[in-house]
């Protein structure tokens, strides 16, 4: 990495309750690759009991973004949390994940990236595809129309295998600029 790269404010992940610390490191590289910049481990967080749902028995998402949104450090691009609890989203059955533009945090679930006895790569793909999603999310881009793009709306694992953990050309490009505005 240039030195000029190094200055660059870096993207932090951190653990949200019990998640796996290979699984946690083997998002580094991936999210890296597709957004150019550092990856820091950040303090662990306890998960939010107060967005907890017993009806559902599944975690509000809003909850662990407010919970980032008040550790994230101003050095941080962005802040990403990893859980490996089920989350949900008001209207919706469940989410993968969930980001705030707003406030530069995001987080995603690993509860349903592994549902048989996949091997440890299908889920760390799976993971890394996920955890750059949400990330690109906090740049303020949306969902894209490719079904192979990152950025794809994914409503099923058949789906999330499809994507690509790198976005399309046009969702590269946008990206670029939401990230060269951020220097």
């Amino acid at each position: 990495m240039s030195s000029g790269a190094q200055r660059l404010r870096p993207i932090a992940l951190a653990a949200v309750g019990d998640v796996d610390a290979a699984l946690m490191t083997s998002l580094a590289d991936p999210i890296r690759a597709a957004l150019g910049r550092g990856v820091v481990f950040a303090q662990g967080l306890p998960l939010p009991a107060h967005g907890f749902s017993r009806r559902r028995g599944q975690l509000r998402a809003t909850a662990i973004l407010d919970e980032l949104a008040a550790v994230k450090d101003p050095g941080w691009l962005r802040l990403l949390g990893v859980v490996g609890v089920d989350l949900y989203a008001p209207q919706l059955n469940f989410v993968f994940g969930e980001a705030d533009p707003e406030r530069g945090v995001a987080v995603f679930s690993t509860a349903r990236l592994h549902v048989g006895p996949e091997d440890a790569r299908r889920l760390q793909r799976r993971a890394s595809t996920e955890a750059v999603h949400e990330l690109v999310h906090t740049f303020g881009l949306g969902h894209c129309v490719r079904p192979s793009c990152v950025m794809w709306f994914s409503n099923t694992l058949a789906e999330t295998d499809r994507k690509s953990p790198r976005p399309c050309a046009d969702h590269a490009r946008a990206l670029a600029r939401a990230l060269e505005a951020e220097r």
